[in-house]
């Protein structure tokens, strides 16, 4: 049961000129309750949303959706053509009042700053677009882009789109064998890349990494490198220098017109063991939901400037992208490591760009409240309109932390959502009050709660997340894997719901909470519970900078739970002193069995911790695939079980 107390109401400042009132007013909705109820009926939502945004398609759609084929295969935007970078970048660039507005700025490690126009990145676009058209590349081949957070990253991207090719997103920390898997698994043509880039003011290589990659790759034909360092190693009559091939060609390029059910991207997310799953993203859906979410939960216009902790190897990688660019917006990328040269590296750049949406997850946060517990109350943060969070459950005592950063004024957007979907399940609204940690409802999801068995969870009962309703971006399935895996993975209860794999509850005065990956879920005193109520309560030990809580079997118990908990630096905890905290805080029946105190936890650089590869690796068990970790030398030192 979460008692907090509400500690934001929805203000004038926010709602009084918000787009979401604008469309609310158009339709004649009193409230934020009746858009809900009203966002109900799909059809009407998303046509009505489509005129407001003004989203542009080539050749309209005749109908919006077709649900012959039940939730699990919906059909969006049916007859029609769009194209991504149209409505992301293409249309910005014709119109004389925005072509200048600046599409992105970059800044380095080494504090080079530079910032494009709409109308120059889509000069640099139509060249990678004419580049690649150039060497081969036709409509529906997959290009991998394995590239650090550099403007070409996004040059890049819009190419690929452009030509109607499809977007293999690798992750720039990928080892040889993970890059090879997932371009093998696609049959990719081309690639992308760097030859480095910088993080925490070291040189981190990838071209090589990628030659290493390709020795495993025979479908992968053309390369083109960004040099940074120069002195590329090239293969002939396969590798390009950015420079030499991209900055050649013609300016001018006119976008395919892809169909709405055309496939833009596969991007990765890995499996708790064996073989990562091919996502598989569409351009209307993609285009039309990155609109609504940036649009309608961030309130994003021309002038915001919008920075989120990522890495183009995921789908967060280009969310914050597409969010901005459907809004006219400015994104912010910055190259390296957020507490490089020192922890006061993000407060830097909020006060020196003027930041109005900022986002981070919570293990970066954790880190920020720990190394510099008052940048806050030192730097300008007042054009911050809103802060973000997404991946996981979030403590209470860093949620508050971060809250405070503008005392209270800027709500958090907390999201919980996945990659299968390119957007949120449930978020936070600035339309409605807001508990600490706590999730809301947003339009034309309808989520609900569930039991093991697919029913109705009961009131105040931690559950699973599922929702009802068709959406534009969900995943079209798992790239060649036929039906089974998608159907097994995410309708295992029949075609009424999707099932998304988190776990959450809604406590007595209606707000939402994370819980936690269903498959973390523990089973205590016969009650499942989330790993976030735990480490919710370890995090409110002083000296505690982040923990995992995992269940490992019992043959009397079924259950017990085990502790793992990384201490503030410098400072002494002890396990006796986290032992009696839970107890204390959730009661005697939640004892944990060990508690191990570690230098690190195992998470990928969006900073999700990632408990299934604990579990696994404290059980003896084989760990599976672990290509998304930023620091497997932290899965080294978990302890096995003993006993």
């Amino acid at each position: 049961m979460n008692n907090s107390p509400v500690v934001w109401q929805p203000t004038p400042e926010y709602t009084d000129n918000a787009a979401l009132t604008r469309f609310m007013s158009e339709h004649g909705i009193a409230d934020y309750e009746t858009l809900l109820k009203a966002s109900e009926n799909t059809a009407w939502f998303w046509d009505a949303f489509i005129q407001f945004a003004n989203i542009e398609f080539y050749t309209p759609y005749s109908q919006i959706v077709d649900l012959t084929a039940g939730l699990p295969f919906p059909k969006w935007f049916i007859g029609s053509e769009i194209n991504i970078a149209h409505n992301a970048l293409d249309k910005w660039a014709a119109n004389p009042a925005t072509r200048n507005d600046i599409a992105l700025i970059w800044e380095s490690e080494a504090g080079e700053t530079f910032r494009f126009s709409y109308y120059e990145i889509w000069l640099k676009a139509n060249q990678v677009a004419n580049a690649l058209a150039g060497v081969g590349i036709q409509r529906g081949e997959r290009v991998g882009i394995f590239m650090p957070l550099i403007p070409e990253t996004v040059m890049a991207v819009f190419g690929i789109y452009k030509i109607g090719a499809v977007v293999v997103p690798l992750f720039s920390g990928f080892g040889h064998e993970a890059i090879a898997l997932r371009l093998n698994d696609v049959s990719a043509k081309a690639v992308v890349t760097a030859d480095g880039f910088y993080r925490g003011g070291k040189w981190q290589p990838m071209k090589q990494v990628l030659d290493h990659a390709l020795e495993q790759v025979s479908s992968v034909e053309q390369v083109i490198v960004v040099e940074r360092k120069g002195d590329v190693t090239r293969l002939a009559g396969r590798d390009h220098i950015w420079n030499e091939l991209v900055s050649s060609q013609h300016t001018e390029f006119e976008t395919v017109h892809t169909q709405a059910e055309e496939i833009c991207m596969v991007s990765y997310s890995s499996g708790t063991s064996g073989k990562p799953k091919g996502i598989v993203q569409v351009h209307g859906g993609v285009a039309v939901k990155s609109a609504e979410f940036g649009i309608f939960n961030y309130d994003l216009h021309r002038g915001d400037v919008i920075h989120q902790i990522t890495d183009f190897g995921w789908m967060m990688g280009q969310a914050p992208m597409l969010r901005a660019y459907s809004a006219g917006a400015t994104l912010l990328l910055y190259e390296g490591s957020p507490t490089y040269p020192d922890a006061n590296r993000m407060f830097e750049l909020i006060q020196k760009h003027r930041i109005s949406v900022f986002g981070a997850p919570a293990t970066a946060l954790r880190i920020l409240k720990t190394q510099v517990p008052n940048a806050a109350a030192v730097y300008d943060l007042s054009s911050i309109r809103f802060l973000t969070h997404t991946g996981e459950p979030i403590d209470t005592d860093t949620w508050m932390w971060y809250f405070n950063w503008t005392k209270g004024r800027a709500p958090i957007i907390n999201v919980s959502g996945g990659t299968e979907l390119f957007a949120e399940i449930v978020a936070t609204s600035f339309m409605q009050p807001i508990k600490p940690i706590c999730l809301g409802i947003t339009p034309a999801i309808h989520p609900i709660i569930v039991d093991e068995n697919g029913q109705p969870a009961p009131a105040n009962t931690p559950g699973y997340l599922c929702f009802t309703l068709p959406q534009p971006a969900q995943t079209r399935g798992f790239w060649r894997e036929g039906t089974s895996r998608y159907l097994e993975t995410y309708f295992p209860h029949g075609n009424e719901f999707w099932w998304h794999g988190d776990m959450v509850m809604v406590d007595e005065d209606g707000f939402w909470f994370h819980q936690g990956r269903a498959d973390d879920v523990l089973k205590v005193a016969g009650r499942r519970t989330g790993p976030g109520e735990i480490e919710d309560v370890v995090g409110q030990i002083a000296g505690v900078q982040e923990s995992a809580a995992i269940g490992v079997p019992h043959p009397l118990k079924g259950e017990e739970i085990v502790v793992f908990v990384v201490p503030k630096p410098s400072i002494i905890i002890t396990a006796s002193e986290v032992t009696k905290r839970i107890i204390d805080g959730l009661g005697k029946p939640y004892e944990p069995a060990a508690v191990h105190l570690v230098n690190d936890l195992p998470k990928t650089r969006t900073g999700k911790i990632i408990r299934r590869l604990i579990k696994r690796r404290y059980l003896g068990e084989p760990d599976g695939d672990t290509s998304s970790l930023t620091n497997p030398e932290a899965l080294e030192a978990i302890p096995r079980q003993t006993g």
